[in-house]
C-alpha cells in the first residue's frame, strides 16, 4: 500500500506536490498549537472561564478584517497569499513561545499566528478549486483538507512526544518545532506557479445571491466557536484533561480525518452540498445534547472528535459557491467575506458563552448551542445545490490528480 501511495505521490503534478507539501507542513503548525494552545493558556496565564472566552475576540480578530486583509493582497498572486501565511504563521509562534512575559504580549503574538491560519483558509479554498478538475473540487478540496490531517497527526505526536520528554520546557519545543514547520511551508508555496499565479480576484464582492452562503458562514461561526472554545475547555478545566490526553484526542480526529474528509469531499460531489448541511446539522444536535447531558468521558471524547470531523462542512461550503458564483473573481473576495461573516460571530460567541457559563454553568452553553442546528436546518433546506452558473470565464488547466486511479 505505501508503495502504491508513493507512486501515485510521483506521478503528481510537481506544482500540486508542492502545494500538498506546503500544506503538510503549515499543518504540522497548526496541528502543535491546536492541540496544546489551551494547556498552555491554563498552564502559563492560570485563566478563567470567562478570560479564556473573552480571549477569542482578540484571537479571532484577524478573521474578521479577513476582507480588508485579502483586498489589499487582491492583485497578489494567490501563491503570494500562501507565502505570507507561513511567514506570519512562524513569527507568530516564536513570539508565544519565547516572547510572552504576560497576556498583553502574549496577545500580540497570537494575533500574528492567527492571521496566518485565517489566510490560510482563504487560501485553501481558492487554490484547492483552481487546482481541480471540472465536476472533482469536492474531491479535490478534500484531498487537501485530508493532507491536511495527516499534518495535524504529525503535531499532535510533536506534542505527545514532548509532554513526556520535554517536561516544563514542552512549549518552548514545540513551539519551535512549528515555527520551523510554518517557514518550511512558506519556502514549498513560493514554488507554486501557474494556475495559483493569477491574482486573487476582485477587492470586494456582495451579491444577495450568494444569500445562503453567507447564512452559512455565519452559523458555522457561532457553532465552530463554541466547540473550539469550550469542549476542550470543558475537558481540560471540568475533567482534567492532560496534554497527552489532549494530544491523543487530536491525534485520533486527524487520523480519521485523512480519510474522511477525502471521503466527504467524494460524496459532496455526487450527492452535493445540500444533503451534507441536512447532515451537519443533524448531528450537531447529538453532539450538544451528550455536552450538555453526559458525565462519561469515553462520550465526550467520541463527540469531540466526531465534532472536528463534521468541520469537513467546510469543503461543501466552497463547491455550494463554486456552482453559483456568477464570475470566478467572485470566488475569492466571497470566501473572505463569508469568513469575516463567520468571525463576526466567533468574536462575540465566546464571550458571551464565558458570561453564560459563568452564571449557569457550562451545561447552559451547549443547550444553548443546540439552537443553532434549527437555525442551520432551516437555511440547509434553503439551499438550491442544482444551481449552475455559466458566465463564470474559462476555468484554468487543471493537473492530475493525486492519490487516485484514474
Amino acid at each position: 500500500m505505501m508503495r502504491s501511495l508513493l507512486d501515485r505521490w510521483n506521478k503528481t503534478d510537481p506544482i500540486l506536490r508542492a502545494f500538498l507539501a506546503g500544506v503538510f507542513f503549515l499543518g504540522i503548525n497548526a496541528g502543535i498549537l491546536s492541540t496544546a494552545f489551551n494547556n498552555y493558556l491554563n498552564d502559563s496565564f492560570r485563566m478563567s472561564a470567562g478570560e479564556r472566552g473573552f480571549l477569542e475576540f482578540p484571537r479571532e480578530f484577524p478573521g474578521f478584517i479577513l476582507i480588508f486583509v485579502t483586498g489589499l493582497l487582491a492583485a497578489l498572486p494567490i501563491r503570494s497569499w500562501a507565502v505570507i501565511t507561513g511567514i506570519l504563521s512562524a513569527v507568530g509562534v516564536l513570539g508565544l513561545g519565547f516572547m510572552s512575559p504576560s497576556v498583553k504580549t502574549m496577545m500580540v503574538w497570537m494575533l500574528l499566528w492567527s492571521m496566518g491560519g485565517h489566510l490560510y483558509m482563504a487560501v485553501e479554498s481558492v487554490m484547492g478549486l483552481r487546482l481541480a478538475k471540472e465536476g472533482n473540487h469536492g474531491r479535490r478540496l478534500g484531498q487537501i483538507s485530508g493532507m491536511a490531517n495527516l499534518a495535524a497527526i504529525a503535531g499532535a505526536g510533536v506534542i505527545w512526544l514532548l509532554a513526556k520528554a520535554a517536561g516544563v520546557y514542552v512549549y518552548k519545543a514545540a513551539f519551535l518545532v512549528a515555527a520551523l514547520a510554518a517557514l518550511a511551508s512558506a519556502a514549498l508555496f513560493a514554488r507554486v506557479k501557474t494556475a495559483t499565479s493569477e491574482p486573487g480576484g476582485k477587492r470586494f464582492v456582495f451579491r444577495p445571491k450568494y444569500k445562503y452562503f453567507y447564512y452559512l458562514n455565519i452559523i458555522f461561526g457561532a457553532r465552530k466557536q463554541i466547540f473550539l472554545t469550550f469542549a476542550p475547555w470543558v475537558l481540560v478545566t471540568i475533567y482534567g484533561v492532560t496534554p497527552a490526553v489532549m494530544a491523543a484526542l487530536m491525534f485520533a480526529a486527524a487520523f480519521l480525518g485523512v480519510v474522511f474528509r477525502q471521503a466527504f469531499g467524494i460524496v459532496v460531489d455526487k450527492f452535493g452540498e445540500r444533503k451534507m448541511f441536512i447532515a451537519d446539522a443533524i448531528i450537531l444536535v447529538g453532539i450538544c445534547a451528550g455536552f450538555a447531558l453526559s458525565a462519561d468521558k469515553w462520550l465526550l471524547y467520541s463527540l469531540f472528535i466526531l465534532d472536528n470531523l463534521m468541520f469537513a462542512t467546510r469543503i461543501a461550503r466552497t463547491t455550494y459557491l463554486n456552482k453559483i458564483a456568477e464570475h470566478k473573481s467572485d470566488i475569492a473576495p466571497t470566501i473572505s467575506l463569508g469568513i469575516t461573516m463567520d468571525h463576526v460571530v466567533s468574536m462575540t460567541v465566546p464571550a458571551l458563552g464565558g458570561i453564560l457559563w459563568a452564571a449557569y454553568g457550562y451545561k447552559s452553553v451547549f443547550m444553548a448551542a443546540s439552537l443553532l442546528s434549527i437555525a442551520g436546518f432551516a437555511v440547509a433546506l434553503s439551499v438550491d445545490d442544482k444551481v449552475k452558473t455559466r458566465r463564470m470565464a474559462p476555468p484554468v488547466a487543471a493537473v492530475p490528480e493525486p492519490f487516485s486511479a484514474d
